[in-house]
């Protein structure tokens, strides 16, 4: 089996260049891309490349270390939680409500504002860390799901599925249920247990991403191509389905700082095709 490595800014992606995320394989060989797509999908998210040329990329040596003991995340969650004290002015920078926030279990390290990730079954797993100069996970972390407190595996409602913690407060602020992927392209397998045994109605609302270009030149868009293999993998589980993006705007944060409206969002939704 395969040991991982994670990309770093002196050595990043060999193939979208990128210092963090990617990871590549002890042996120099394939790379575990998060923005370029290829043919082979990971199940975990981003693709495999199989580099023509393996020692144009060697992997620092892993450092000895002691073993990390395993992290109660649950506990460390409501630690952040009651460590943030000022949850309005949270708020008021991402512009979206105080109650948004609270039922994400929002909170604070003392490095960052941070949110817990839970899997398919509402078990928190990890932490995002989100500063001005980037995000990241708290060591030990497993991306997961932003599931805010009221949104229930067991409804028959309709849910909207989006990408990261701050979308998803977006959308609980215009009152809608909602659950957050770690990435455009992660959390496929808990959103499919969560999904499990009911037959809701899904909106998959995908980012409005500008287009990347792949290494043969070609251009692709990581949140519309995201949301697609999402809905194909989901498909046999709900009962309608539909992928909907911000008319304007490139995500539903920036669409709601721009004045959209529960009846705005609802009117794009309702006009939206199903997925046959």
């Amino acid at each position: 089996m395969n040991r991982w490595i994670r990309v770093t800014r002196k050595k990043p992606c060999p193939i979208c260049q990128k210092p963090d995320w990617c990871s590549v394989s002890a042996d120099g060989q394939i790379v575990v891309c998060m923005r370029v797509d290829s043919p082979r999908p990971c199940r975990s998210g981003g693709w495999f490349h199989r580099l023509d040329e393996p020692a144009a990329y060697q992997p620092p040596p892993r450092p000895r270390t002691e073993a990390v003991p395993a992290q109660d995340f649950t506990d460390l969650a409501c630690q952040c939680e009651q460590r943030l004290e000022n949850i309005e002015g949270l708020a008021r920078s991402l512009g979206v409500s105080v109650r948004s926030l609270e039922r994400l279990q929002a909170g604070y390290n003392g490095a960052g504002y941070t949110f817990p990730m839970r899997d398919g079954r509402e078990r928190i797993i990890g932490i995002r860390v989100r500063t001005s100069k980037g995000k990241w996970c708290v060591p030990g972390s497993r991306n997961g799901l932003f599931w805010p407190e009221g949104v229930y595996s067991g409804s028959d409602g309709r849910l909207i599925v989006c990408e990261g913690p701050t979308d998803c407060a977006a959308l609980l602020t215009l009152e809608f249920d909602a659950l957050g992927r770690p990435s455009c392209q992660g959390g496929v397998d808990h959103i499919t247990t969560f999904l499990q045994g009911r037959r809701r109605e899904v909106i998959i609302l995908a980012d409005k991403d500008p287009p990347k270009r792949r290494p043969d030149g070609s251009v692709w868009y990581p949140g519309q191509e995201g949301a697609a293999r999402l809905a194909q993998a989901i498909r046999p589980l709900v009962q309608t389905l539909k992928i909907v993006k911000p008319p304007f705007h490139k995500d539903i944060r920036a669409w709601l700082q721009a004045g959209a409206t529960h009846d705005v969002v609802e009117a794009v939704i309702r006009n939206t095709r199903y997925i046959p």
